[in-house]
């Protein structure tokens, strides 16, 4: 089933977009956590390789998207490696450094001290509206949710906030405005909405590609039916989904956050 978000969208998509130009600061592109997590993927031994590789498919038989994880790292290293895949390599570093029981559970990771510093430092780094100390304050009560195993309140919370930050850079950055409860695409880039009004995350990730295009690199934004993860995200947010509330889903949705959040604080005007 593809999800509504996606549909909403469909006919519009296939119309010209207005183009706008690219801010040459904003390519920086969070290269720090990137390109040390390609060099960490290419000097891996075989064995850690290995070992990573199979924790990930073990995994993925309670949530597939972590085989789309472990595919992104298997493969040929000329092979351009996804956003996501390489940040959670970039939290694997972490988990060796911090670490010292080589039994420590991945999904744990998110519990840490050191996980949860490094994703509210980058988010601290944002430039974003008078949304920012709430939002942080929803985003540590996630933290809690996910320690405490509640996950059917950790999920949709966290799905909740990849839009909801998203929004909030659009809007700091000058490509949305409020007006009461709507929001306007101010440089109209979205054509045929009525009133330029934004009614989706589709419309909303389709402004920020023209904000800069690496946003359609991030999983969390991707509005296609490439993922199950994004595919199942309206249906749950409006109740029609109840059987994807699991530890294995919250720690993806963390670690879509730490990607975008890791991305978007680089990003300026």
């Amino acid at each position: 089933m593809i999800d509504a978000d996606f549909e909403d969208g469909f006919d519009d998509f296939e119309q010209e977009v207005t183009r706008i130009p690219q801010h040459e600061k904003g390519k920086q592109l969070g290269q720090s956590i990137l390109q040390n997590a390609g060099q960490y993927l290419q000097s891996m031994s075989a064995a850690e390789h290995k070992h990573f590789i199979q924790m990930l498919k073990g995994l993925a038989t309670q949530e597939p998207y972590f085989e789309v994880l472990a595919n992104q790292l298997d493969q040929p290293v000329e092979n351009k490696v996804a956003n996501d895949a390489l940040n959670l390599l970039h939290i694997w570093t972490l988990m060796n450094q911090h670490e010292s029981d080589v039994d420590f559970n991945l999904l744990d990771v998110i519990q840490t001290d050191y996980f949860q510093v490094e994703l509210l430092e980058a988010f601290d780094a944002l430039e974003t509206g008078e949304n920012k100390i709430q939002r942080r304050l929803v985003i540590e009560e996630a933290f809690k949710l996910y320690d405490m195993q509640c996950f059917v309140g950790c999920v949709p919370l966290l799905y909740a906030q990849l839009e909801g930050l998203l929004t909030d850079v659009l809007l700091a950055r000058g490509y949305l405005k409020q007006h009461q409860t709507k929001f306007i695409d101010v440089y109209k880039i979205v054509p045929g909405l009525k009133g330029n009004e934004i009614k989706s995350l589709w419309h909303k990730a389709k402004i920020a590609c023209e904000l800069n295009t690496y946003f359609s690199e991030l999983a969390a934004y991707k509005m296609d039916n490439s993922s199950t993860v994004t595919m199942t995200r309206h249906n749950i947010l409006h109740g029609t989904d109840v059987t994807q509330f699991s530890q294995e889903r919250s720690f993806i949705l963390f670690i879509w956050l730490f990607s975008a959040i890791s991305f978007m604080s680089t990003v300026k005007n």
